[in-house]
This record gives structure tokens, sequence and C-alpha cells, in this order.
């Protein structure tokens, strides 16, 4: 990829979804589910330059166009519109019954690894990279429900979990699906065990530990530039004479014989005299915490309640270091805070519940999708592991998306926040994210409208490779015959 080369139950109660009541229309997600056990032994089928003709195309950032075409050479679209001749080198897809839209993007997931977590507190060192599976049901399910791209996180029962990684849903090995490498590093505000009190002492002992090795750091390369200054000077030409009090005022080095610039300490002496291996050792652990502290990288901070929202504001603030929001269910009372802020945060996958107030006892049903929204917050949304499914629903985008507008978002809010909007986020909306000449061909070719239950994918493309082809996914017919009628 061009980033990375160049740097339990069915837990379904009746709802209206578009007007569509869910009651009775269970098959479709079923066979979804049970089918995320599995794992497509089908390889992706060779790219080719391709012209799809479709009834309807969503290009997400700009009006929907209908019967249109997409162009598409060496991976990327080339070009999309109305009316376009279709040059006689291309292979055409005809999708002229059905809907194009660009590939998902799932902005927060730790389900492409094979272990969410390490046991360990704080890694900040560690990559997902090197735990990521790509034969995992997640990347399989992903195709076949459209999306095309996933920003792979630790998980959030941890303190400092590791670096997050930016990849597409399709390839034979790690390298060939990465997208961006050291996408930011994960932090949690949730205390894995201990209170609240002391895991935040941690945290701020790592900040400060990180903040102190950045500041030797700089203080070092200071030194060192101020000594390759002062030995480029003496190795140049001899300076023009000058009085002395000329040579003062202006700051001049004289030279005289005998009198030669030191060199530039060795690395040990200008880190006090040879830094043991250990003290080394910790020091390259760091470095992840010191780029995040740079402003090379930025975190994705899971907060678990509303308390902890402003804590990551004042750790954001008192560091000075970028944070994407990852929200628990308990957050939405600090939705007005985060509104001030500006921030575009990533809900928990279950969007509505049932709280009941412990002094009333009376029960409350909080939708998150509207109280973000009455606050002002822009929010996108993530689903439930695959292998480990809390509700059905909740673990496909389009249902998420699909409940939001249920409870007034607009479809343009939602499909937005399914594509472009993530993309945005994850600053590879360059790349992904929609439907526009020099994007990446990452597109999903759906029966229906993405917001209707009826709506199967029929087929999903990355980097203009068809990599799901509902007519092949014979695990998915088999499970289909076997429902019940």
């Amino acid at each position: 990829m061009r980033i990375n080369k160049i740097t339990n139950g069915l837990g379904i109660t009746p709802a209206v979804v578009k007007g569509r009541c869910w009651t009775g229309r269970w098959t479709r997600l079923a066979a979804v589910v049970l089918g995320s056990w599995l794992v497509l032994e089908a390889g992706p089928v060779a790219a080719q330059d391709l012209a799809i003709k479709a009834g309807r195309i969503i290009t997400v950032s700009g009006p929907e166009i209908e019967n249109g075409v997409i162009l598409i050479r060496d991976g990327r679209i080339a070009e999309v519109g109305a009316g376009l001749a279709i040059p006689v080198d291309l292979r055409v897809v005809d999708a002229s019954q059905q809907v194009v839209m660009p590939g998902m993007v799932d902005p927060h997931s730790a389900a492409g690894l094979s272990q969410a977590n390490e046991r360990n507190a704080v890694v900040p060192f560690l990559s997902v990279v090197d735990g990521i599976d790509p034969v995992r049901s997640y990347f399989e399910e992903s195709r076949r429900n459209g999306v095309t791209t996933a920003a792979v996180v630790p998980g959030n029962s941890t303190m400092i979990g590791g670096q997050a990684a930016i990849l597409k849903t399709a390839g034979s090995y790690v390298d060939d699906m990465l997208l961006v490498r050291s996408a930011g590093l994960k932090i949690s505000l949730q205390p894995p065990s201990g209170s609240r009190m002391s895991h935040l002492a941690k945290l701020r002992r790592e900040f400060e530990t990180a903040k102190r090795q950045l500041a030797e750091k700089e203080e070092k390369a200071k030194k060192a530039e101020a000594g390759e200054g002062k030995a480029e000077a003496a190795e140049g030409d001899k300076p023009v004479e000058k009085p002395a009090e000329q040579a003062l005022v202006e700051g001049d080095v004289v030279s005289r014989e005998g009198e030669g610039l030191q060199d530039p300490p060795a690395e040990g002496a200008a880190a006090g005299g040879g830094a043991s291996a250990e003290a080394a050792s910790v020091a390259a652990a760091n470095s992840a915490m010191q780029d995040l502290l740079s402003g090379k990288i930025r975190a994705f901070v899971y907060c678990q309640n509303a308390a902890d929202v402003g804590q990551a504001f004042r750790l954001m603030d008192e560091y000075q270091f970028a944070a994407i929001l990852v929200l628990g269910p308990e957050c939405y009372p600090a939705a007005g805070e985060i509104a001030k802020r500006g921030a575009t945060v990533i809900l928990d996958p279950t969007l509505v519940f049932w709280k009941r107030d412990p002094v009333t006892r009376k029960e409350e049903k909080i939708v998150l999708p509207t109280i973000y929204r009455e606050a002002g917050v822009k929010f996108l949304f993530q689903s439930n592991d695959s292998d480990s499914r809390q509700s059905l629903g909740s673990s496909y985008f389009w249902f998420q998306a699909a409940t939001a507008v249920s409870y007034g978002l607009s479809r343009e809010e939602a499909l937005a926040a399914l594509t472009l909007e993530p993309a945005r986020l994850l600053g590879i909306d360059s790349f992904v994210g929609s439907i526009e000449p020099g994007r990446d061909a990452d597109l999903v070719i759906l029966t229906g409208d993405p917001l209707d239950v009826s709506t199967w994918v029929e087929t999903t493309l990355v980097n203009g490779e068809v990599v799901y082809q509902r007519a092949d996914d014979w695990k998915l017919k088999l499970l289909l015959e076997a429902a019940p009628q």
C-alpha cells in the first residue's frame, strides 16, 4: 500500500428502521452472524481494469448518480459519472440494477488481533502489526458486509496498550494489507484493576517520564547541531581577519594556530557518561510515548464513563497531545463538554439501552445517537467483536447507521459516518471513504439501499480486486438453506 511503502443470543427486539419492521426479518442476520465462524477459502479475483455500470452510485462526497459508470485502472478510480464512454479495453461489470457505494471504514476494532490485549498494562512499544491474523473471521465478515478498511487497535483492558495500524480487510499477508503502520497509541482510562486514582497516577508517571526523555533528546540534538556548526566553521576557508572589537561584536570564531575546535561529545558522554543497557531499553520502550507528545502520532483514548472524558481532556491539555475519544455507554452526560471541544467521537456498539435510576428506581431509555446529535457532537460507529457477539444487530455497521437514522440522524450523515467521516478522522480520506477520481477502488455493490434490512452485499472490491462475491459464498448458501422458512 502506498502510505506504508513511502512511509449471544439473537437479541433482536421489534424496531422500525426506515419504516420497516424487524420482526420476522432475522433470517439474513442469523445467516451472516453464523457465517462469521467460518473462513472463506476462495482467494480474491486478480485485479483488472474495470468499468462498473451502476443503477445508482452513492459517492458520499457529492450527489448520488443515477445510471452512472465507474472506470477503474490500476486499482484506483479513474472516472465516475453519468453517460461516460467505456473504453474497449475495460471489462464491464453490470450492476445496472444495483447500488454502488464506497467501502465502509471501521474506525476502531480489536477483532483482527489474535489477542486483544497484553497482560502487561504499559506496553507502548508493542504494535498490533505483530498480532494481526489475516485469516481471522473478522476480515471475512468485513468483506462479506462491505467493510474494506479498518483501524485495528489494542483493546480497552489495559493502560497503554500499544500502537494501532490501519489496513485493508483483504490480503494474504499483513504487509499486503497495511495502509498506515503506526496509526496511534491506545490509552485506556478504565483501570483493569485497582482504583481510578491509582490508575491515573500511574498514567501520569508514564507521561512525565516520556516528557522528560523527550526534553533530554531535544536538548541533546541542539547540542549536537551546535557542535556540527562549529566544526563546519573550523573546516571551511580561513575567515577574513577582523579587528578584535569587530569580531567580538559579530560573535565570530577567531581561529588561532594550535586552538582547534573540539569534536562533538560521544553518544554516551552526551547522555551523562554512558547510559546503562537498562536505561537505553527504557528509552527505546518509551519512544512511542515521545512520538505522541511530539505530535508524530495521536492516541485512541478509551473513556468508560463521563468522568473519564473530563480526565482525557485534562491530560490532552496538560501534555499537549491529540486524541480520538472512544466512548463507553456511560459517557453521554459529558456530551456538552465534548461539543465545546468540537471533537468527533466513536460511540459504544450499544447505541440504545435502558438505565434504572438508583433513587427513583424508574427506568429510562438511553438513545446515544439522539443525545450526542442534539448536543452537537459528531459521532462515528463501531461494531461488536465478531468473535464475541453481545447482540446481533450491533455487530453490523449498516445496522448501527440505520438505528441512528430511525432516531433522527439524516441518511446522508449516517452514510458519511460509515465511510468518509471515519476516513477523515483517521487521515486516510485521500485514499478511501468516497467515490472520486484518484481514490482507491474500494467499492461495495449492493442489491438495494445500504440502510434497508432486505439489502445484501453482492460484491466487494478492494484496490480494484473482487474479494467477495455472494454468488460464490457457499457457506452463506448452506446456512440459508438450513434457515427456517
